[in-house]
């Protein structure tokens, strides 16, 4: 019988040095930098850097975009939210809810997570 795409499912297990951690919070000794900037945690760094290592092997460059698509401080996820986000209403887009508060997308931003 033919594998179908849920047979190469793995389960997701947390780090072990993740438990306890906030998320945005981590420890620096976690974290690995990427070629072309930012962070990961050293696991994802280690994956992260297979994929490039077999994509370039195959004639793909893969790189993020920019910092902000890797590893995220609180401070960094917050000022980003804050750049994006308002407490004023805003007629016709999507909210969030964050501080107990309602917070309303700027026209013309892309989503981004709230803080945590």
């Amino acid at each position: 019988m033919a594998k179908v795409a849920w047979d190469y499912i793995v389960p997701i297990v947390m780090p072990k040095d993740l438990k306890g951690v906030t998320p945005g919070k981590l420890p620096e000794s976690l974290l690995r930098p990427i070629p072309g900037g930012g962070k990961l945690h050293h696991r994802a760094a280690d994956a992260w850097n297979a994929m490039v290592a077999k994509a370039k092997a195959d004639g793909v460059e893969l790189k993020p975009t920019s910092s902000g698509d890797l590893y995220r401080t609180y401070e960094n996820q917050l000022a980003g939210f804050k750049q994006r986000y308002v407490l004023e209403p805003v007629a016709g887009t999507s909210t969030k809810t964050f501080e107990g508060k309602t917070w309303y997308l700027k026209k013309g931003m892309a989503m981004l997570a709230t803080p945590r």
